[in-house]
């Protein structure tokens, strides 16, 4: 297995976007291979023990991948699927971008079937990481982190919820209330077509920032992340707001502090929900060990399977080279028959002998080139149970 690799950590996003290959070209320049993509990491994953075995490698800027093989290759997509290598430690994205990538594989009949036993295994490795241990528990982008702070506070049940912006902060707000049992949500930003984007994720309406004070008064919860330059929420357009948590996620803010005054709002800033991103993230962190000690249990599984995979090749390999002798083998013995008035029974024996001496020149030459003694001990410990 080769793994051609680049990620957040050797690039920015605006990088890995002219790194991205459409899907379709992907698939007709390569076989055995799946392409994993997503904002974080471009990966091209190849059943393959060198790169001069892919073809069509020669369309592909190496210098810019790093490149993993064998062993290493299938540590890292294990620790891919687990979160482990993701941007926010355990984050449950990955595994569902790992799944589409095999299925888009396996849809254009492109994988192998040693590459299929290793990502599926990936992924169970990934979904025993996330029931088995902590790695996934509590949000740790700042988005995810709001709306878990909002659910300790006041609890989402039932509540609605106002989303201004809708940008790259306000879609990992999203993100995080799609697993939440929200009464309804509302979207507002100054580009009414954003917001109508991002409110059909979550079945809500858009409204433009004409109608801001309206949906103010009908929200329980409102959640700031637009990119304004200055702020948009203040005492004087929340006075009558009535009960309601305010958490602005802008940088630069998109609340004022006099919104503190009044006793009906409680606003939380960008510094409460680092905190509590940081201390997810660190609660994550340490259960980074646990989920390690599953990998290494699930890659000495897949070894055994690999090996087995690997046997049942060389068998029917072997086979086959059988097969194709028996039938030249039968061939002769045919024309013999044909031509010469031979006895069947000295024909019948002269063939077999033929056979049996080909058959035991070419496992005798194959021997010869194998160093590891205890191959032989074994195979003269199975001959001497048979014969006896």
């Amino acid at each position: 297995m080769i793994i051609l690799k680049a990620d957040y950590k050797k690039y920015n996003v605006s990088e890995l976007e002219k790194l991205r290959f459409d899907e379709e070209e992907f698939y007709k320049m390569f076989d055995n291979a799946i392409l994993l993509q997503t904002c974080n990491r471009v990966e091209l994953i190849f059943d393959a023990d060198s790169l001069d075995e892919i073809k069509g490698i020669e369309n592909i800027d190496l210098k810019k991948f790093d490149i993993l093989y064998g062993d290493e290759a299938i540590e890292h997509i294990f620790r891919v699927a687990c979160g482990l290598e993701s941007m926010i430690v355990g984050e449950d994205q990955i595994l569902g971008q790992l799944k589409n990538a095999y299925l888009k594989a396996k849809e254009k009949g492109k994988i192998s079937k040693k590459l299929e036993k290793i990502i599926l295994k990936a992924i169970h490795t990934g979904q025993r990481a996330r029931v088995e241990t902590n790695i996934n528990k509590g949000g740790v982008s700042i988005g995810s982190a709001a709306v878990e702070l909002a659910e300790k506070i006041f609890g989402l049940e039932g509540k609605n919820v106002l989303l201004i912006g809708a940008g790259e902060m306000a879609t990992l707000v999203i993100k995080a209330l799609k697993e939440k049992n929200i009464k309804a949500i509302i979207v507002a930003n100054r580009t009414y077509e954003k917001a109508e984007k991002l409110a059909k994720e979550l079945g809500g309406i858009a409204i433009n920032f004409d109608k801001l004070e309206e949906a103010l008064r009908y929200a329980d919860i409102v959640i700031s992340a637009t990119g304004a330059p200055h702020p948009i929420l203040n005492k004087e357009r929340l006075k009558n707001a009535g009960k309601t948590v305010i958490i602005d996620i802008a940088n630069p803010r998109d609340t004022t502090d006099d919104i503190r005054e009044l006793p009906d709002i409680f606003l939380f800033t960008i510094d409460d929900l680092r905190l509590v991103a940081e201390e997810n993230l660190k609660k994550r962190k340490d259960e980074i060990p646990k989920v390690e000690l599953i990998i290494e249990e699930e890659l000495r599984n897949l070894k055994e399977i690999l090996d087995k995979m690997k046997f049942e090749k060389v068998i029917q390999e072997f086979g086959q080279y059988i097969e194709n002798m028996r039938k030249r083998e039968v061939e002769k013995a045919l024309k013999i028959l044909k031509n010469k008035n031979k006895p069947v029974e000295e024909v019948l024996d002269n063939f077999s002998k033929a056979m049996c001496k080909k058959i035991i020149y070419d496992v005798i030459k194959i021997f010869e080139n194998i160093e590891d003694e205890e191959i032989f001990e074994k195979l003269a410990k199975h001959l001497k149970n048979v014969n006896n």
